[in-house]
Order: C-alpha cells, then structure tokens, then sequence
C-alpha cells in the first residue's frame, strides 16, 4: 500500500505540472483576452524560463529534502494557478506563467528522487513507467476537459481546478516519509564529467525541441486544417491516448532492451511520423497517425526517466535536474522557433522540421549512450 501511494502522489504532482504547462495551448483560444500568436509564445517561454531556472537547484534540494520541496512547489503551483485564473490582462497572465513554471520546476526532480528512494534498481523501470501514465493522461483529459470547460463554464475554471487539485496533493505530502541517503558526489562538476548524463541531456534537448512545438501548437494545427473544435480537441487527446497502455508496458520493454536501444528505435519512429503528420491531413488519417505517435511517445518518457534514475540512483535528484534543465530549456525556444516557422514557411514544413531534429536525437542516442 506504502509504494502504491508514493507512486500515486508522485505521479499526480508531475501530471497537474505537466496539465498546467499545456492548458494555455487549447484555454488561449477561449480566452476573452484573446492573446495574439506572439503573445501565447511569451507566455509559454515565461513558464519554462521559470521551470529551467530552478531545475539545477531543485535536483540538489530534492536529493536531501524531497518531501518539503514537493509540498512547496505544489503550493506554489496552486496560487500561481489561481493568479493565471483571476488575470485580467495579458501582463498579468505573464506573470502567472512565470510563477507557474519557477513552481512547477521542482516536481520533476523531487518525484524521480522520491520514486529512486522507495524502489530497487529491478522495480524502479516498472515503478517509473506507472508513474509516468501523468504525463499521456494530462494531454488526454487537456484535449476532452479543457474545450468543454471554456466553451461551456469558462475558461478561468481550467486554472481554478489546477489550483484546487495541487493544494489537495501538496496536503498529501505532510505525512509522506521518504529515506535520504547521504552523498558525496562532487556536484554538478560530477554530473558534466558523466558521458551518459550529458548525452540525455543534449540528446533529450532535441527530443524535447521537437516535442514541446507539437505539444503547444498541435490543437491549432488542427483547427487551421479544418477539423472543429471538439474534433481538434479529441485529435488532440489522441496524441496521448494510446500511450496509457504503452506507458504500463514501457516498463517491461525497457527491461529487456535496454535504456539506449528503447530511446533510439520509438524515437526514430516518433520523428518519422511527425514528418507524415505534415502530408496527411484528412481527420481520420490525423487520428490514425495521432494514435499510433501517443502509443510511441509514451515509451520514451519512462525511458527517459529511467535513464535519470538509473546512471546513478543515489543522486537521481541532481541527475534528474541537471538533464531536465537541458530538457525544458527547450521549451524557452520552442514558441519561437515555431512562430517563426509558421509564419514564413507554414504549418506543414513545421512538422517535417520537427520530425528531422527528433531523428538526429534518435541517432545520438544510439551512438553515444552507454546505459
């Protein structure tokens, strides 16, 4: 019962960080502010300047602390959530997602420490692959929940409920009891002298590249297609959806082929069909291609969490941090590169620019990564 409920807390917190980060992709379109295409890419490069900031940080704190940075960082993500729901100008929203991100920056290192801590090197892939069933089922519920509530309650509703639901998690961290082991590693000198710590880091940078303008822009790639907005909304969701199940096998996959060999061949598949996303766009070959890319993605991501916990387990906070901070410090760009794409060159070569960058990290991957 002591690990189901690690992995559920642990796995709550990443997802409302996560569902935070992506709500103002589909919400902005609702939004009576009626943000502008440079404005939505301020706001979402506020939030991961917040999230990158203190990603280094957060994996030293987390390694001795992991239980109180967890309640704080939820906290922190409730009120900024509430301040995102109460703006009543894009300057404020500015400063919400930048609040946002600077909170939800600490779970990711502090959840991965908590999860290394509970469970044996053997149970920690399956462990971790649970765990990350957050990450395809806060895209899910982000393109089924999110249109209906700013369509039919109101936009604000979406940050009221994030705020809601992370002061509820944060209460559940008081009596969490985690086992800290003491370290003496050298700090991040150690970390950038490891091969296998620096290849996730900038192999991961450009996964995540490609990832992050998928993630925000995807809805309104669809909308400019021609599907509707609900439609948008459950092609949206299907970027994710098959990837509950594949996130339960990851796990068990992981096991048997190893970290390197896992994180090369899905994403050389997932660059492939991000290229194929851009040549077919009728709604039942966006749904196919949708569906299988959800299933693919979501062997990646306990993939790399695995990777982060693995090459050294008693200071996965630090490792954790360190390659995130790589990670999401794609996501600052991202909203540019993309804006600048569509604006010059349009949504269709966006994708196959994507597709081409996720296939040079499916390659260094194989190349360099030891683990």
């Amino acid at each position: 019962m002591r690990k189901f409920l690690i992995v559920f807390i642990t796995s709550t917190s990443f997802f409302l960080s996560y569902f935070s980060r992506i709500a103002w992709s589909i919400v902005s379109v609702y939004s009576s502010l009626r943000p502008t295409q440079v404005e939505d890419s301020v706001i979402f490069s506020l939030f991961f300047v917040g999230y990158v900031v203190v990603q280094i940080p957060a994996g030293i704190v987390s390694n001795k602390f992991p239980r109180v940075v967890g309640l704080i960082s939820l906290l922190g993500l409730a009120i900024s959530s509430f301040i995102s729901g109460i703006s009543t100008s894009i300057l404020e929203e500015y400063l919400a997602s930048l609040l946002m991100g600077l909170s939800a920056g600490w779970i990711y290192p502090t959840t991965i420490k908590i999860l290394s801590s509970s469970f044996s090197r053997s149970e920690l892939p399956v462990a971790i692959g649970y765990y990350s069933l957050a990450w395809p089922l806060s895209i899910v519920l982000s393109g089924l929940v999110l249109p209906f509530i700013s369509i039919d309650v109101n936009w604000r509703w979406a940050y009221y409920l994030i705020a809601i639901i992370s002061l509820l998690i944060a209460l559940s961290y008081l009596p969490l009891n985690v086992k800290v082991e003491e370290n003496r590693n050298g700090g991040v000198f150690t970390l950038v002298k490891n091969r296998d710590v620096v290849t996730v880091s900038l192999s991961g940078f450009l996964f995540f590249l490609s990832y992050w303008i998928i993630t925000l822009y995807a809805y309104k790639y669809f909308l400019n297609i021609g599907l509707g907005p609900y439609i948008a909304g459950f092609a949206y969701s299907l970027l994710a959806l098959a990837g509950i199940p594949s996130t339960v096998i990851a796990g068990y996959i992981i096991k048997n082929i190893g970290v390197r060999n896992t994180l090369s061949l899905f994403e050389g598949i997932y660059g492939s069909l991000t290229i194929a996303l851009a040549y077919f766009i009728t709604s039942v070959q966006v749904m196919l291609i949708a569906t299988i890319m959800g299933f693919v993605r979501f062997i990646i991501t306990p993939a790399n969490s695995s990777a982060v916990s693995l090459i050294d387990s008693k200071n996965a906070g630090s490792v954790s941090g360190f390659a995130n901070f790589f990670w999401q410090s794609s996501g600052i760009v991202a909203p540019i590169i993309a804006s600048l794409v569509i604006f010059t060159l349009g949504f269709h070569l966006l994708w196959v620019i994507c597709g081409l960058i996720i296939l040079a990290s499916a390659v260094s991957y194989f190349i360099l990564l030891r683990i």
